[in-house]
């Protein structure tokens, strides 16, 4: 049975609307939302289909609840070792069965998948077994525990496709809908499974792992984790630096908000245990404003920020230079945090040429010293901090030396943003643009995913939408477009004309 091409001969008498569909019917268009790499058709169209949205919607459902640790009410999914066996257990709820999306006097599917074989069955609400054959249940209740059970493996197997499924748990979006809908049916359009209807209540199950399980496992940790948070972040004495240089610890706005996960290491900066962090991360993440926070919170003076692809060369501790009648060395603010104490922040640390970053080999080192081209050499102050931030897998970074690398108390990654906090971003950024930023971030969202699917050599980041509404203030969104968001296609003109297409859908003119 072509599962999922039959999805699209098949819907419900009663209505043609996807149940929890976001307003989608059997055979809509979602071109607008996604086009998947491999779309047969010409010209690509993304139509939409009712078996497969509910079936979307419904394991959806079943995940958000299991989450919530109501597995009585949800069911559960089982699978092997291996991922080749797995075993849905669905509870059906009953507003499911009152808008008539599944047949009335089902309480309970079970779907059993191995390899190519599906085995489904139904369950009345005395959890007794609906007797019958593949012919007495209509197509479409047939359809959803085969395609639900499918997509469970999907997410389980396929990175990709895991990653989106789980965002969209977390957040709903229409977005995220077309295009999970479209991934599965892509992937396995072409696959002819042998579907069997018989009562699978009796399946041992015992040698599985269940979702619930695992989640519960996932859960644990995190609140393990949440509990050795400290409860406050311990400062540096402020007496220890110099008194010109306090005020140079940092006065962020309240829109910027230390991540959790770096409270730990503020007090493991402020004792001394931590001399040297790594943060890395896709561009315009805040790896350098979280450097900045955890300074702010710990109260440490940042004595200087280098970017490595300009500011960094053979004179980052001093050089040279003539001063009256004479030629004087003159240390550099790097060199005066060396002896002093104060933070130094590395930009993008792997742009640099390495023979620039040797001299921290020697300053990161136990008995932390540079020496500088006077021949003085200068000890490393006790309340000297290191930090350094750099994107990974970006066109023209280099691999830190291993030594170096070695060097770094704390090596931590800083995430995407999530949609809120660059919302959060842009509003406090740039007030003008509330009224279009959810239609920004679903721009943004679009053309990420789209650079994702197709492995392109290119970078959307919400430093680009903040571009973008800024110079939006002054010629409108489309327009603006063209000079801060279109450039990251860099020339190519197929890609260009992509991303105007997605811009041009959304109104860009306030009422």
């Amino acid at each position: 049975m072509y599962i999922f091409k039959t999805a699209y001969r098949i819907k419900r008498k009663n209505s043609d609307s996807i149940y929890k569909g976001f307003g989608f019917r059997h055979l809509s268009d979602a071109t607008q939302y996604y086009i998947h790499p491999k779309n047969e058709l010409i010209p690509p169209k993304t139509t939409l289909c009712q078996p497969i949205g509910e079936a979307l919607s419904l394991l959806s459902s079943i995940i958000v609840e299991i989450n919530k640790g109501n597995t009585e009410k949800s069911g559960d999914i089982y699978f092997s070792d291996d991922n080749r066996i797995f075993f849905a257990n669905i509870n059906i709820q009953d507003d499911w069965r009152e808008n008539g999306v599944v047949q009335y006097n089902i309480y309970n599917y079970k779907a059993f998948f191995d390899m190519e074989t599906i085995r489904i069955a139904a369950y009345d609400m005395n959890n007794e077994y609906i007797r019958g054959d593949m012919e007495h249940l209509h197509s479409l209740y047939k359809l959803l525990p085969c395609i639900a059970v499918i997509i469970a493996k999907e997410s389980r197997f396929n990175e990709d496709y895991s990653k989106l499924f789980n965002e969209y748990i977390k957040s709903p979006s229409v977005d995220l809908f077309a295009n999970l809908h479209e991934d599965i049916y892509q992937n396995h359009k072409n696959y002819d499974y042998n579907v069997i209807y018989e009562d699978i209540s009796d399946y041992d199950i015992s040698r599985l792992k269940s979702y619930s399980s695992i989640n519960k496992i996932v859960q644990d940790n995190k609140e393990d984790n949440s509990i050795r948070l400290p409860e406050k972040v311990i400062k540096f004495n402020v007496d220890e630096f110099s008194e010109q240089y306090r005020n140079l610890i940092p006065k962020l706005s309240d829109e910027f908000i230390l991540p959790w996960k770096l409270k730990s290491v503020c007090n493991a900066v402020t004792e001394g245990d931590t001399l040297a962090v790594l943060l890395h991360g896709p561009s315009g993440t805040g790896k350098t404003i979280s450097c900045k926070l955890i300074c702010q919170e710990t109260g440490i003076p940042i004595m200087d920020t280098i970017n490595c692809t300009e500011n960094l060369d053979e004179y980052i501790l001093g050089k040279y230079i003539p001063e009256d009648d004479k030629i004087v060395f003159k240390e550099s603010f790097v060199t005066k945090a060396v002896r002093e104490g104060g933070a130094v922040i590395f930009e993008e640390i792997n742009f640099a040429k390495p023979q620039y970053l040797a001299f921290l080999n020697s300053l990161l080192d136990d008995n932390g010293f540079v020496r500088l081209d006077n021949g003085e050499i200068v000890k490393r102050h006790k309340n000297f901090r290191f930090f350094a931030t750099m994107n990974i897998g970006y066109y023209g970074t280099r691999e830190l030396n291993q030594a170096l690398y070695n060097r770094f108390n704390n090596i931590i990654e800083i995430g995407e943003l999530s949609d809120k906090s660059i919302r959060r971003m842009l509003v406090s950024r740039v007030p003008q643009c509330e009224p279009m930023v959810e239609k920004i971030i679903s721009v943004f969202n679009k053309i990420k995913r789209k650079i994702e699917n197709e492995e392109l050599d290119m970078v959307i980041s919400p430093r680009n939408l903040e571009n973008w509404a800024k110079l939006a203030k002054y010629e409108g969104y489309v327009s603006a477009a063209e000079k801060t968001i279109i450039p990251i296609a860099k020339c190519d003109r197929i890609f260009e004309e992509t991303i105007r297409s997605i811009i041009v859908l959304y109104k860009w003119k306030e009422e």
